[in-house]
């Protein structure tokens, strides 16, 4: 009679004290874990290295010398601490209403058996398919004054469609009915079963998504380009970043260009390409 893997791994385990199945496990989830680190690490060393170490290249494991000047440079310039300011207040706002209106959404629509639930749930699904497009979407907002408005920023994005499919199978699948039918008996209601029993059992799902969403609302300036645009005071910083590598590379371009037919480009375009920028954002 063959023994399960289970009680080899165990008979190993008494002989040996491990066995070679965890010990390849732990060493593939530490790999994976510092590859996925790394990116990050290599991100801070970078940022406090002098330049003059930074052009030397190589892999970059430890710090070579400490220096902060951009970081004083970011801190002390208004433009820069602006927009981090306005990115962070968007970004915790959008990410604690979208995870909150999203969740309870898919909890609602999970409870096919009441009335009108399987309607809903197709009515949100097809707007995941067909859009309305800009100009209606242009429409709609300036009809309920967001246009130009902060709020414009974080109040769209309060339904996550993508989100809201995978929260409402888990709801569906992963959450015993038996437990909320305990907890009615007890007493309690619905909303009081979301929040006390159906959100503590679905931590992992929520800081997951919560995770990916917030990274969503941090990294997005369409929102501004397209319904804000001119108000420099409400900029996130993704849109500042955006600035500064589209006006770096629409100026090597037009030297690139300038080059290929044997010119030199005078000092004064460079000049007029710069004034389209923020003065603190514009190159020493």
């Amino acid at each position: 009679m063959k023994k399960k893997p289970t009680s080899l791994r165990r008979s190993m385990f008494m002989r040996l004290g491990f066995n070679f199945y965890d010990v390849a496990v732990t060493i593939f989830c530490v790999a994976f874990g510092l590859l996925c680190f790394y990116p990050l690490w290599y991100c801070l060393v970078a940022s406090v290295m002098p330049y003059e170490e930074y052009v030397k290249g190589g892999l970059m494991l430890w710090f070579k010398g400490i220096d902060l000047q951009y970081y004083i440079q970011i801190f002390s310039t208004k433009v820069y601490t602006n927009s981090l300011l306005v990115s962070a207040v968007k970004t915790v706002l959008a990410t604690a209403l979208s995870v909150l209106v999203t969740s309870a959404m898919a909890y609602a629509v999970s409870k096919v058996h009441i009335r009108g639930m399987r309607l809903i749930n197709a009515l949100v699904v097809f707007n995941l398919f067909f859009a309305g497009g800009l100009i209606p979407q242009y429409m709609l907002y300036k009809s309920l004054h967001l246009t130009g408005n902060f709020w414009v920023m974080v109040l769209p994005g309060t339904l996550n469609i993508s989100y809201f499919i995978i929260m409402r199978n888990y709801f569906s699948f992963s959450v015993s009915r038996e437990l909320e039918d305990a907890a009615m008996i007890d007493g309690c209601n619905e909303v009081g079963i979301f929040f006390r029993i159906v959100m503590p059992l679905s931590r992992g799902m929520i800081a997951a998504v919560t995770l990916f969403i917030a990274v969503i609302n941090w990294n997005d300036y369409y929102s501004y380009m397209m319904f804000i645009g001119n108000k420099t005071k409400l900029q996130p910083f993704a849109w500042v970043l955006h600035r500064m590598l589209t006006d770096k590379s629409l100026m090597n371009q037009v030297r690139n260009g300038a080059a290929s037919l044997g010119f030199t480009l005078p000092r004064e375009s460079g000049m007029t390409m710069r004034k389209k920028m923020p003065t603190s954002l514009q190159p020493s």
